[in-house]
């Protein structure tokens, strides 16, 4: 049933999006709805594989690893399915000219949606054995997007702060300080719950160093954001970002195969609904914004190289002082650089837009690679313990190492200005 669902939705959508492209900045809608749509279908087949009544997985024989076995099967067949698919139109952007890569993101959505339902359907033609393969290459992967996450909650938070502060109210500064101080407050009480739940039942010295860097790393760079030295430093944001770090250090922590140290192991893991409920929202929320704000994110982190600040400049001169000859004759766009046939955008713009496609798809792939460990709650393929397949060292250190990387992308921003004043991080 959730396969058929898919497979309509698909149409439906391929019909209303075909070769007739659609503008720019709306072509990245129908690959989010793929995208969510087959994260529904993964978790209907997680949750329901054995009530379908017939075999989903072919001649495979998965009868040795029983039911939990067959879920995280479904769902990496799901997911490897998005990850070729996103992949695929990854490298074709790659490959194409601007404006035929530009072209191809922003439309063929029938075509494409065609190709991914047989795509999807042949992956539970695969050995179990290339799944396994598929799910360890995923867990490493995924550190990227957890890192990519964090851009987005950064520039999110930065944006939240400087609105609230724009308002210019004593209540907008009120609730500023409020929130931040709660997410303070919180964090520091689930630092403290976290040295009760992972530390106590034996030396833990890997354990407690995790939480001690979590704990301490904030200090510093909160202290650094309030002083004079970093003008655009905030409360706001540093909460913001500890609160987040806390939030992952959980879930590493949680992974934790030691049953001295991680207290959660005596409890059924797969009731924690709320973990993937959750995640998934984190995706949603960082799939969506990075989506609308694709290049605006890399320059407040990066700033902005002396030529874009130089295409800026040219790109208000050209406004302000109208060009005396004709822009179709002479192939101009009046100040924006040779305009390509057919697309009335110029060669820079059309450049800007292939790499946004190129950022996108990749940011895709990465998701649908995420996805499939936030499912399957970063299993370590072990089935010979029901709730032992969620725990692993290998998972715990990944996400650790994400952690201390997003803490390290928001030192960043408060040193970067300061230690490059001549670009323009605004």
């Amino acid at each position: 049933m959730g396969c058929c669902g898919l497979c309509c939705a698909l149409c439906c959508c391929g019909a209303i999006c075909d070769k007739a492209n659609v503008k720019t900045e709306y072509a990245r809608v129908p690959y989010a709805g793929l995208f969510f749509l087959s994260i529904l279908l993964a978790v209907i087949l997680r949750n329901n594989q054995t009530s379908f009544g017939f075999a989903l997985f072919g001649d495979i024989e998965l009868e040795a690893c029983g039911s939990d076995c067959q879920s995280d099967q479904a769902v990496f067949r799901v997911c490897l399915a998005m990850t070729l698919f996103f992949a695929a139109n990854f490298l074709a952007v790659v490959a194409l000219p601007a404006s035929a890569a530009v072209d191809f993101h922003s439309g063929y959505f029938g075509w494409k949606f065609l190709v991914f339902i047989p795509l999807l359907v042949g992956m539970f033609f695969i050995e179990q054995d290339r799944m396994d393969e598929f799910a360890m290459a995923a867990r490493v992967f995924s550190i990227l997007f957890l890192v990519i996450q964090a851009v987005a909650l950064i520039d999110t938070a930065y944006r939240v702060h400087y609105w609230m502060i724009d308002k210019e109210q004593a209540g907008w500064d009120i609730a500023n300080l409020s929130v931040s101080t709660a997410l303070y407050v919180a964090s520091i009480i689930s630092i403290g719950f976290m040295f009760s739940w992972f530390t106590e039942g034996g030396p833990c010295h890997v354990q407690k160093f995790i939480l001690s860097t979590v704990l301490l790393i904030p200090i510093f760079y909160t202290a650094f954001a309030i002083t004079s030295v970093v003008e655009h430093g905030s409360l706001f944001v540093s909460a913001t970002i500890t609160a987040y770090g806390v939030y992952v250090t959980f879930g590493a922590l949680s992974s934790d195969p030691s049953e001295t140290c991680n207290s959660f192991i005596d409890s059924s893991r797969s009731a924690d609904t709320w973990e993937i409920v959750l995640g998934i929202a984190f995706v949603a929320i960082s799939i969506t914004y990075i989506a609308y704000n694709m290049g605006e994110s890399s320059s407040k982190i990066f700033g902005k190289q002396g030529d874009e600040e130089e295409d800026e400049k040219n790109a208000v001169a050209g406004a302000s002082v109208p060009d005396s000859k004709d822009p179709e004759s002479e192939g101009d766009n009046g100040g924006g650089g040779l305009v390509a046939k057919g697309t009335g955008l110029s060669d820079e713009e059309l450049d800007k837009q292939k790499i946004n496609a190129v950022i996108f798809h990749l940011l895709m792939t990465l998701a649908s690679m995420y996805t499939c460990m936030l499912l399957t709650r970063w299993t370590s393929l072990d089935y010979s313990n029901r709730d032992g397949r969620y725990l692993s060292e290998e998972s715990m250190w990944i996400q650790a190492t994400s952690v201390w990387l997003i803490f390290a992308l928001y030192s960043w921003t408060l040193v970067a200005p300061v230690m490059f004043p001549d670009r323009d991080f605004s």
